[in-house]
């Protein structure tokens, strides 16, 4: 009878067990692991578009409520719109019109989304959602080169013109209104024999004396040879008159780079990379005023643009190294061999805890650096699974940062190591 006794109530207290799993959720093993570091918190993950892996442009954006992921290589304009508070994603937009081809790069001006795609411009005003202006190049013989660079209202952007890549007849800049989409051809250099020039996205620098905006850019004169056997060059025109107050003439030791980033200005002086090495340039004579050279002679500074904060200067090669330098001399603050290969095109300085937050695509990880050292703080790899794929931004006022993966659309904040 006692036997019988403790049977049973062996049998209730498993069923009550059994009972008591009803109102607490197993985990679903589908669900990808979340794994949280007391320094990099993740608060939002949503699927771009379930079941899909997502190839979309680098260029990451914000506006209001909302961060911006593209559409896929196949799909004509589009982005997707997800709420930086709830991570649900609140409206898309694809364009129907001549430009059909999915978007490269791209840019928010005010309430404006520029969708710099492969044949074309798409400007889309985000309050209303919908397009306000298209550029359609093929009527124009134009072609899609690097990336941009706003300046005093206008979108400048380097293309080519009667034909892609070694068919082009000339490199150009052209002066793009942002509101309206009208747009002027401000400089071209003409294909010389089987010469094919190519030219950098432009930097702009004011002199408050002269009263005088100087456009500055870097120059390939042949770019259709092996980069091994080409030059390259540094130029400034005048924005108002068209001339071109001073030329560099070939100061890489034959290793072009920095085609796919503008220069960057630091006070008077003018900074790019070109060959294994980073340059600097007296912004109103041209005239080099240091170099700082690395020990590897593979990597070309294309990925990455150099990040200027306060007074130094933070870059990447398509090597592992992130690299800190005084950008008033060259001189080595800093490098980490393995701070992040291949960071997508804008690295963050995060003022709250002096870190530099990117994502490195090489590693498929975000990246979390000490900025005033250098020491890696935190390396975040995949989620579900999945690379971080794209530029990071950062919301001040929700003091977070947004990313994404080929899956996912995501959102994070960043906390001190101490």
């Amino acid at each position: 009878m006692q036997n019988k006794t403790i049977n049973v109530l062996i049998i209730l207290t498993i069923l009550t067990g059994l009972l008591s799993c009803e109102d607490t959720p197993l985990p679903n093993p589908n669900d990808p692991p979340i794994k949280q570091d007391s320094i990099f918190e993740l608060i939002l993950a949503t699927e771009i578009k379930p079941g899909d892996n997502i190839i979309s442009s680098d260029f990451t954006q914000q506006y209001k409520d909302w961060v911006f992921v593209t559409g896929d290589l196949h799909l004509p304009p589009t982005i997707y719109a997800f709420n930086k508070k709830t991570g649900n994603k609140d409206w898309e937009y694809v364009h129907q019109g001549a430009v059909n081809n999915d978007i490269k790069v791209s840019a928010v001006y005010d309430n404006i989304y520029l969708a710099l795609c492969r044949h074309g411009i798409v400007a889309i005003d985000l309050d209303k959602r919908e397009s306000i202006w298209e550029l359609d190049y093929y009527p124009l013989d134009y072609y899609r080169e690097n990336s941009n660079t706003i300046f005093d209202g206008f979108l400048y952007l380097n293309i080519q013109i009667g034909g892609a890549g070694l068919e082009a007849k000339s490199a150009a800049v052209i002066k793009v209104n942002i509101k309206t989409g009208e747009h002027e051809l401000i400089f071209e250099v003409k294909k010389k024999a089987e010469n094919l020039t190519s030219i950098s996205p432009p930097a702009f620098w004011s002199d408050t004396e002269s009263n005088k905006t100087l456009m500055i850019f870097n120059e390939y004169p042949n770019a259709q040879k092996a980069p091994q056997d080409d030059e390259q060059n540094i130029v400034a025109m005048d924005l108002a008159t068209k001339e071109i107050v001073w030329r560099t003439e070939k100061f890489t030791e034959n290793f072009y780079s920095n085609r796919l980033h503008p220069p960057i200005i630091y006070k008077d002086i003018v900074i790019t990379g070109g060959d294994w090495s980073i340059y600097a340039f007296d912004v109103k004579t041209g005239k080099q005023l240091w170099r700082y050279t690395f020990d590897y002679h593979t990597g070309i500074w294309t990925k990455t643009n150099h990040l200027i904060y306060k007074d130094k200067l933070y870059v990447n090669n398509s090597q592992h190294d992130v690299t800190c330098l005084n950008p008033e001399t060259g001189e080595l603050i800093w490098n980490n061999p393995k701070g992040g290969a291949n960071c997508t095109d804008n690295m963050l300085y995060y003022e709250k805890e002096d870190y530099l937050v990117f994502t490195s695509w090489g590693y498929g990880s975000v990246m979390i650096l000490d900025a005033l050292t250098g020491e890696t703080i935190h390396q975040e790899e995949q989620y579900d699974y999945s690379n971080y794929n794209n530029d990071v931004v950062y919301d001040k006022n929700l003091d977070m940062f947004f990313t994404s993966t080929y899956k996912h659309a995501v959102g994070f904040k960043v906390h001190g190591s101490k």
